[in-house]
């Protein structure tokens, strides 16, 4: 089902929709938001990108609706319909000097991503970023994230940029069910939240409240070649070499510990496929660190992530006690999930989107999952992008040192996996594109 043909009438928001409303109150200069950015080729001006967002909203009218209340204090809010959605305070244009390169436009987008998103009207923006005589433009899109998580995200950008059956299905379902053993498993692994992080020397410096963004791509087909010479899934390949760019940049911080990344997992059921709504839980995934091959890098990765594939029940677990919490402690739970006392790194893995985008008829050649950090966050990883790219978003702390090579050291340690699978005899070099 897609979103035009879902019910356009009131929707309660979910358990983790309200939970993370709960926080952006409490946390109102706190910009808790989704973002990616699209370069396209050629041009596109304002008026062509709002007559193009307009048709779109009437074949898919739930990129019109809003949070609402009903009567009393204790009212469940709702997404309904906005009867006064004006699509030109959701498209604007910004300008950029003539020959700006991709600095300007990280520093462009991580300004715009700092200001708040409205929660009285339909809670997303596009901008429209180019410079005099270029030959592309970029289009930055933003949403709260009380309204969409990763999966719901991909299906946004699909309605509005897409083909009709880009948005005909979601993926990331969990088929699993709750049982005794779901449910004590998953509770023995919510109450390992209490044990703290180890960190890294690059991370331990004060927080300067603002962040700069680099990112960089690889192919996708690069990262299942690894992920099939390694016996692993692509997931399993972005954190592996997360963990050895991490080595490579910075020197560990908290005797024996492992360094915890969160990870976002989809719980969505079969019945939610089509909802513009949140319904994931988030993860502790410990880092393999210090000597080690590959495999054995792996193997630690994939005994934490396994569990929470595709028909395994340990995200419905998980769900079933979150959704367990009192509706005034939702905020607490997610104030957890973003302590650095518990996760030093905040992370990721939206999957690809399928292929082809088009901003008023111009293609869309990459896409690029643009990370968001709150307060006190220091650095935020995102996997995402779009047909065969994948793109890697790092958004960092200003005082973080040597920020601006971590994109790079992820790339380079793809490579390195790949030399040591043909190496060993996992793979040969006619696979790896």
């Amino acid at each position: 089902m897609c979103p035009r043909a879902a019910d356009a009438g009131p929707r309660p928001l979910s358990r983790m929709d309200r939970a993370l409303l709960g926080y952006q109150r409490e946390n109102r200069a706190t910009p808790l938001s989704v973002a990616y950015l699209l370069r396209a080729e050629g041009r596109c001006s304002v008026g062509a990108l709002r007559q193009a967002v307009l048709e779109r909203a009437a074949l898919f009218p739930l990129l019109a609706h809003r949070v609402t209340h009903g009567a009393g204090q204790a009212s469940w809010p709702d997404w309904a319909p906005d009867p006064w959605f004006d699509v030109i305070t959701h498209v604007r244009e910004h300008r950029l000097p003539a020959g700006a390169d991709a600095a300007d436009v990280r520093a462009l987008v991580a300004r715009r991503c700092q200001t708040q998103i409205p929660l009285d009207a339909p809670p997303w923006e596009l901008c429209l970023l180019h410079a005099p005589g270029a030959a592309e433009f970029y289009v930055l899109f933003r949403a709260s994230h009380v309204w969409l998580d990763g999966t719901a995200l991909h299906r946004v950008l699909t309605a509005l940029f897409g083909a009709e059956t880009a948005v005909a299905s979601a993926g990331w379902l969990r088929e699993g069910r709750v049982t005794p053993r779901s449910l004590a498993l998953a509770g023995g692994r919510l109450a390992g939240w209490m044990t703290p992080t180890a960190s890294l020397e690059a991370l331990a410096r004060p927080v300067a409240g603002e962040h700069d963004l680099y990112w960089a791509s690889t192919s996708v087909e690069r990262l299942r070649a690894l992920g099939r010479a390694y016996g692993a899934t692509v997931n399993d390949v972005f954190l592996v070499a997360l963990a050895g760019a991490f080595e490579a940049w910075s020197r560990p911080v908290g005797g024996a510990r492992r360094l915890k990344i969160l990870m976002p997992v989809s719980a969505r059921r079969p019945d939610e496929s089509d909802h513009l709504s949140n319904f994931v839980v988030g993860t502790r995934v410990g880092l393999p660190c210090g000597p080690g091959s590959p495999s054995r890098r792996f193997g630690v990765v994939r005994r934490q992530t396994s569990r929470y594939r595709r028909g395994t029940d340990a995200g419905a677990g998980e769900r079933w006690w979150f959704e367990r919490v009192p509706t005034r402690y939702g905020r607490v739970a997610v104030a957890m999930g973003m302590d650095p006392r518990r996760v030093a790194v905040s992370t990721s893995n939206l999957g690809v989107m399928p292929a082809p985008l088009t901003i008023a008829g111009s293609p869309v050649k990459e896409a690029v999952p643009v990370p968001v950090p709150v307060p006190g966050q220091r650095m935020f990883v995102i996997l995402g992008g779009v047909g065969p790219t994948a793109s890697l978003g790092v958004a960092i702390d200003r005082n973080v040192p040597r920020g601006a090579t971590l994109a790079n050291r992820w790339l380079a340690e793809l490579d390195n996996l790949a030399r040591t699978a043909v190496a060993s005899g996992r793979s040969t070099p006619t696979l790896w594109p």
